[in-house]
């Protein structure tokens, strides 16, 4: 069931009318459908998958309970983050663990080879494994109690809107809320409204549509001149944000209706001037997931310039195997990790000093930090290595002719006018405003995002980017 369809629409009027019946008789009632209606939700890709998220939630929810009863606690982490890892581990990445032991075993000169086990990945496994984990981490560090209520617990890790692909929320966020007494607030309605239609309009509009052009290049670079590759690596770093900040937003829309409040998960990345200004912008929640539970864990900066290097580098490495099973996310995790490392450095030693002051340094930093983000999705987003290396080689060498045509000038007008289109959001920060806009210009922008939806929506609109990690 995807958040653009029709049958998410109907699902979620029939959730927003029970959960408000429910809310009034009895609170207990209400979590409890809340669950059941994200069981279904969750349900509706495949029914199996059901199984394993509840052997996460039961074995997390039992084994928090049995920490905080027992004078040896720390068996019971380890046993949690064993079954979170071990099914992460065996769903996610067995066949990529076996392809490439296979890959070394010929590159030796050995016939023989490891079989692989045909596993379907379960939709959005990876952020809900985290969203777990991070309850045993808490409850194991003392910043947090274990939920002594199924119900509560169950309600985290699988609620709807944030199951399939974020924002990851802490535990002591959503418990905190539930503990509240949360009522219908009419501006969390009319920011829900508006953050879904932002969303639909990011995705539909601007990210289906930068589709059309992305994946011909993306699927056969080889095929393309030098400029056309260049040209889809800038389509694809604007759609991706599009894509994922969409379904983020539609995400923390659905909540607020429901009277949650879920963090924010992007701020207009490509406004940054540094990589680490990056990080805070993009995907904020894993963000500070990786940061603080596992960028602290190895040490953070605590420990001298090398070993934040290496802790650096080793957060990035791994945050990049987060997002998929191939040693393309792998590289692009390790560049990230470069260039966070090489920025920390600098700013340590002073060995260039651009001074933000000045308009022009200003745009040198964003020229160097946007161009390199979009060099290492060129990993991100290619098949396979070979396909990254025929890319960069073809950008580099400037390879074939390239040819304005009917079917590319439109496309390329657009992709030109993404930056200041992304600047011109960063201004206004609608996410910030969406609950405080007066009527008129509330209802205007509703209206005008509708026209917009309406007249340029792609007729080939499919599901989110983020869905397979």
């Amino acid at each position: 069931m995807l958040f653009n369809s029709l049958s998410f629409f109907v699902f979620l009027v029939v959730v927003l009318v029970v959960s408000a019946i429910l809310r009034r008789l009895h609170k207990g009632s209400e979590l409890w459908f809340l669950v059941f209606a994200s069981a279904y939700f969750y349900g509706q890709w495949n029914w199996s998958y059901l199984i394993l998220i509840y052997i996460t939630i039961v074995c997390d929810f039992i084994l928090g309970l049995k920490y905080f009863r027992s004078d040896q606690p720390h068996k019971f982490l380890y046993l949690s983050l064993t079954v979170n890892l071990g099914i992460l581990g065996i769903f996610k990445y067995l066949n990529f663990l076996v392809d490439s032991s296979n890959a070394v075993l010929q590159g030796a000169g050995f016939s023989y080879a490891i079989p692989g086990v045909e596993l379907l990945l379960p939709v959005g496994i990876s952020f809900y494994t985290f969203q777990s984990m991070s309850y045993m981490i808490d409850i194991h560090r003392g910043q947090l109690q274990p939920r002594t209520r199924f119900v509560d617990y169950a309600l985290f890790v699988s609620f709807f809107p944030q199951l399939v692909a974020g924002p990851i929320v802490r535990a002591s966020e959503f418990f905190k809320q539930l503990d509240e007494k949360r009522h219908f607030s009419f501006a969390m309605a009319q920011s829900g409204l508006l953050l879904i239609m932002l969303g639909l309009v990011k995705k539909v509009v601007f990210a289906d549509n930068l589709a059309l052009f992305v994946d011909p290049v993306f699927n056969n670079p080889q095929g393309y001149s030098g400029m056309m590759n260049l040209l889809a690596v800038y389509a694809f770093a604007f759609q991706i944000y599009f894509d994922f900040s969409g379904y983020s937003d539609i995400a923390i829309g659905v909540a607020k209706l429901l009277g949650f409040t879920f963090p924010r998960n992007f701020m207009h990345p490509y406004v940054s001037l540094s990589f680490q200004d990056f990080w805070r912008r993009w995907h904020m929640t894993l963000s500070r997931w990786l940061r603080d539970y596992l960028y602290i864990s190895l040490g953070g900066n605590r420990k001298g310039a090398y070993k934040t290097m290496r802790n650096l580098f080793l957060t990035m490495f791994l945050g990049g195997l987060w997002h998929g099973a191939s040693w393309n996310f792998a590289i692009w995790g390790v560049l990230h990790g470069v260039y966070l490392a090489v920025e920390r450095f600098n700013s340590k030693f002073q060995w260039i000093v651009l001074n933000n002051k000045h308009l022009i340094f200003r745009l040198l930093k964003w020229l160097l930090v946007f161009h390199l983000v979009c060099f290492a999705w060129i990993f991100f987003r290619a098949a396979d290595f070979t396909d990254s290396a025929t890319m960069i080689h073809h950008i580099f060498t400037l390879h074939g002719e390239f040819k304005f045509t009917t079917n590319n000038t439109i496309p390329i007008l657009v992709i030109a006018l993404l930056p200041l289109l992304h600047l011109l959001q960063a201004k206004l920060d609608l996410f910030e405003k969406s609950s405080t806009l007066k009527t008129a210009p509330y209802v205007t922008l509703q209206c005008l995002l509708a026209i917009v939806l309406y007249l340029f929506s792609s007729q080939n609109t499919g599901s989110f980017m983020y869905f397979q990690f």
